[in-house]
């Protein structure tokens, strides 16, 4: 339940264990489809979902509209012994109906990372640490994939794990590389490229992706450019920001 970037990677961890799986999410995004795999099978409805599968694992936010989600009603329609997994958020599940599915056998077991003294201890119940990326080895793991990113962004230009601009990487050549990023709108790298033509510079590699209302291009050019050239880039309408990166003499 819920196919975003981490409900995706869990339906392709069960396909490859041969399991057969069905999906669920009424506001699955052009990207995250694309991601999917076709062996996914899609449920019209929750309900749908929980009455034919004897794996349920949620992978949802917290919002007015998930909040108690599932209930009494839903846990009502699961087949007798299926287990439910929950390594989203404690407030999607109402506990009391909960507890009454797994008294009554409706769910042969409950695994998640939200130990509360009502579940501890039953043998029907898994409980883990939450928090896991919190541990020390997480945390100095987290802090030098941090500074390699950062690193390759200034050194390289290359942007990964952003949370307002695209994923973007392109293998450096040698030579004088620029970054420009400009709004998502027509014309604006055609400009860019118009006024490195016109000054005899070739272009030797270049990539661009966009991500919402924001464009961003790395461009291998095989000349250097002046600070007149960058000028002309930067008072183009729509550019946000050009910079020039590596060996440009």
């Amino acid at each position: 339940v819920g196919l975003g970037a981490i409900g995706s990677l869990v339906a392709e961890m069960a396909l490859t264990l041969g399991m057969e799986v069905i999906g669920y999410d009424p506001a699955l995004s052009v990207e995250a489809a694309w991601r999917l795999s076709s062996q996914v099978r899609r449920a019209d409805t929750l309900s749908a979902l929980f009455a034919r599968c004897d794996y349920i694992s949620l992978h949802l936010p917290v919002m007015d509209a998930t909040r108690g989600l599932v209930n009494t009603e839903l846990l009502g329609a699961v087949r007798p012994g299926t287990c439910l997994l929950n390594f989203a958020r404690q407030e999607i599940i109402d506990q009391p109906a909960l507890i009454g599915a797994l008294d009554g056998g409706k769910l042969r077991a409950y695994i998640a990372d939200f130990p509360t003294p009502e579940l501890i201890g039953r043998d029907d119940v898994i409980l883990m640490p939450h928090i896991g990326a919190s541990t020390e080895e997480a945390e100095d793991n987290c802090a030098i994939m941090a500074a390699e990113q950062l690193r390759d962004f200034l050194e390289n230009g290359n942007i990964r794990n952003s949370v307002n601009f695209p994923t973007l990487q392109l293998e450096r050549v040698s030579g004088c590389r620029l970054s420009v990023t400009n709004e998502n709108v027509p014309k604006i790298l055609g400009n860019v490229l118009s006024i490195l033509a016109d000054e005899d510079i070739n272009v030797i590699d270049m990539l661009n992706k966009s991500r919402e209302e924001v464009a961003y291009n790395l461009i291998d050019i095989s000349g250097g450019v002046n600070d007149v050239i960058l000028d002309k880039m930067r008072a183009i309408k729509g550019v946000i920001n050009v910079r020039l990166i590596g060996n440009c003499g």
